[in-house]
């Protein structure tokens, strides 16, 4: 339990990190201060959180590879429609899902597959 809440903890620093270096970095990717860059990072580390536990995508090589890629995609496309001061494209998206699928591709996942 503990190891998976370090690795919660280290996405959502992996997140914050991600954001803040695409929103400089992306055209069309605008957060309006950094209480809202804080929200929407806890909002889709939240997120990924919960689809990673109601599919069980992270617990497959595949699941961490092209599959989180895509519904990182979504996920942090989708923020832009929960919390306002947050403005995306599905281009800029796309960057920072590569950045973040990346990351928490070589992150540790202590879960044994069955």
């Amino acid at each position: 339990m503990t190891s998976r809440f370090n690795q919660n903890l280290t996405k959502l620093l992996v997140s914050i990190s991600i954001f803040v270096f695409t929103v400089f970095l992306t055209p069309n990717f605008n957060i309006d201060n950094i209480y809202i860059l804080l929200i929407s990072s806890l909002f889709i580390v939240i997120i990924d959180y919960l689809v990673a536990t109601i599919t069980g995508i992270h617990d497959y090589p595949m699941g961490r590879g092209v599959v989180g890629f895509f519904s990182a995609i979504v996920i942090i496309y989708a923020t832009q429609f929960f919390i306002p001061g947050y403005q995306i494209s599905i281009i800029s998206s796309i960057i920072a899902a590569s950045i973040y699928s990346f990351i928490d591709y070589i992150l540790p996942n202590n879960k044994k597959i069955e």
